[in-house]
């Protein structure tokens, strides 16, 4: 009798073993599933971001450490990021001068080359500023880039990338062509043709992210300093930024 009982007890705490087996099994099971499905959410492949910054033409403009110039920035842009990798992402992005006609009512100077450059920002050509053909000013540039970026992913929510990548600009130049004192105005006169150009280059972009809620957004800082063939000039463009992440 006390044999039989004993075998009892043990099917029974068999059989209650087998099914807690089972039932834990299903309940870590499904918390990896969650957890993978979260994870995977977090870990998004695609990032638009949209920029404000300054931009200085090296040797020729002085870089202003405020991002915007009476209110305003003098370069708008958005870029689209696509990760590949963990630290490998390829990106496309547009940026132009800030033009837009709202905001050129509102600054001291409307003249349309000297909106966002002023008197003092003059791009020097292969001439002297003031020989007959220089290169004046440029006006209203747009720039389309394509790069490819390492991500430096070891923080969590800190992130560094930079990469490489190839550059388009065009826009409107103004040259020099004549040039005579006006006793009148007991200065000098100008007079310029302008003309549509564009140039091909190369870029370097740099930026940090910070992120939050979730990944979803990050916010950080940017810069990118560009080089076109035709133009003696190394431009370096630096300012902040919002991102989306999807």
């Amino acid at each position: 009798m006390k044999r039989k009982l004993l075998l009892i007890c043990y099917s029974i705490f068999c059989i209650a073993t087998h099914s807690y087996t089972q039932i834990m099994s299903k309940i870590v099971g499904f918390s990896h599933a969650k957890g993978d499905s979260v994870r995977t959410k977090k870990e998004y492949r695609n990032t638009v971001m949209l920029s404000i910054a300054n931009f200085s033409i090296v040797g020729i403009t002085p870089f202003d450490r405020l991002i915007f110039t009476s209110y305003i920035s003098n370069q708008i842009g958005v870029n689209v990021e696509h990760k590949l990798s963990k630290v490998c992402r390829i990106s496309l992005g547009y940026n132009e001068w800030n033009l837009h006609p709202f905001f050129e009512k509102i600054i001291y100077d409307p003249a349309p080359y000297t909106s966002f450059l002023h008197f003092r920002q003059y791009i020097k050509g292969s001439r002297n500023i003031d020989d007959i053909g220089a290169l004046r000013h440029r006006h209203g540039y747009k720039m389309i880039d394509a790069a490819a970026n390492y991500r430096y992913d070891r923080f969590r929510r800190h992130k560094f990338t930079g990469g490489l990548g190839i550059s388009y600009t065009w826009g409107t130049s103004y040259y020099l062509t004549h040039r005579f004192f006006s006793a009148y105005e007991n200065n000098y006169v100008d007079y310029t043709r302008k003309e549509r150009e564009g140039y091909a280059g190369a870029i370097i972009p740099v930026r940090y992210d910070f992120l939050f809620l979730r990944n979803r957004l990050a916010i950080g800082v940017q810069g990118t300093a560009r080089k076109y063939f035709g133009l003696q000039s190394w431009q370096i463009d630096y300012g902040v930024h919002l991102s989306v992440n999807f």
